[in-house]
């Protein structure tokens, strides 16, 4: 990776932790402001919760990319790594929908119930990103049990070489099921 993307990365992914810490100040500001005042303080912290859930999930995304981009160095070479990326990517997003779908079905039923529809829309859409990640799960499995790992290979070849085994081609294995062949004592 060039300097310039590792720069890129490190500031986008700084500039997103920055504005997660500004999400959480105003939460806390506005909670604290509506109880001095006497407004509605549950209310408020409902709101801030919100915020605090958008928060946090903006700040695991500048995490995921600077980890991902700067401090790991490395393009996606393997479907595994880019299965695992797009996992944790995905999980991030699920978890603050889940969350934020919790608060606004708190909210609302404190308010008018009539308007549960859209809370429970959000439910909805958070369990479908769910499934749509399981079934993204269940059908990359395939594309990474295709290609072996390098060192796998690599180490799997040196320790059959070491116990008098010939290399076996990738993808097939010594055991068969019948116990291998002991050499005899000299």
């Amino acid at each position: 990776m060039t300097v310039f993307s590792r720069l890129l990365y490190t500031v986008i992914s700084l500039a997103l932790l920055c504005a997660s810490v500004i999400l959480i100040g105003v939460a806390v500001w506005r909670t604290a402001t509506a109880s001095w005042n006497g407004e509605d303080a549950l209310g408020a912290m409902l709101d801030a919760i919100g915020l605090v859930i958008i928060a946090v999930a903006v700040a695991d995304v500048g995490k995921f990319l600077f980890e991902e981009e700067v401090v790991a160095d490395r393009e996606m070479r393997r479907p595994a790594e880019a299965r695992g990326s797009l996992t944790k990517f995905m999980s991030i997003m699920i978890v603050a929908l889940s969350l934020e779908a919790l608060v606004l079905i708190a909210k609302t039923t404190r308010e008018t119930i009539a308007e549960i529809v859209y809370p429970a829309l959000l439910v909805l859409l958070a369990v479908l990103a769910l499934v749509g990640l399981g079934l993204f799960q269940r059908l990359s499995q395939h594309a990474t049990a295709a290609v072996p790992a390098k060192h796998e290979g690599i180490a799997g070849e040196a320790n059959r070489e070491g116990a008098g085994e010939a290399p076996m081609p990738h993808g097939t294995s010594s055991r068969s099921g019948a116990a291998p062949a002991r050499p005899e004592p000299v």
